[in-house]
């Protein structure tokens, strides 16, 4: 499974202003001593060089991907700015966890809709189903 995460501008509440051109690496929540950068690609699943993301002229980080980690931390060179930022819920993802049995959203979706097969076990049913 694969997380997304937004195009985000990278924004100081101090200076009140965009980052702007400053590369970022992307670290586990819990690697508080940002020793270990993460691997992340573009949302095409292609690797993103170094996995530098750049903030641009316009102080804004393109979308990427992480393979497993549902928030992570970005962080320049001298940590001066980090930020934790949440993936996006994409269609894969919430996927994955109706397709993953004893989840809650599968549960949820279970009682709530019926498959096609279950709609169509009589005529009856057929017709309630079609308007017939």
């Amino acid at each position: 499974m694969s997380f997304t995460y937004p195009a985000m501008v990278a924004y100081d509440p101090i200076g009140k202003q965009p980052v702007k051109n400053v590369s970022f690496q992307a670290y586990a929540t819990t690697d508080t001593g940002f020793t270990t950068p993460l691997t992340i690609s573009d949302p095409f699943g292609n690797p993103i060089p170094g996995n530098i993301l750049n903030s641009g002229t316009f102080g804004v980080f393109p979308q990427f991907q992480h393979a497993s980690l549902e928030s992570i931390t970005l962080a320049d060179a001298s940590r001066t700015y980090t930020w934790t930022v949440p993936a996006l819920q994409q269609d894969q993802a919430v996927a994955n966890y109706i397709n993953r049995p004893g989840s809650a959203t599968q549960a949820a979706l279970s009682a709530t809709y019926a498959t096609p097969a279950q709609a169509a076990g009589t005529a009856a049913a057929l017709s309630i189903v079609f308007g017939g």
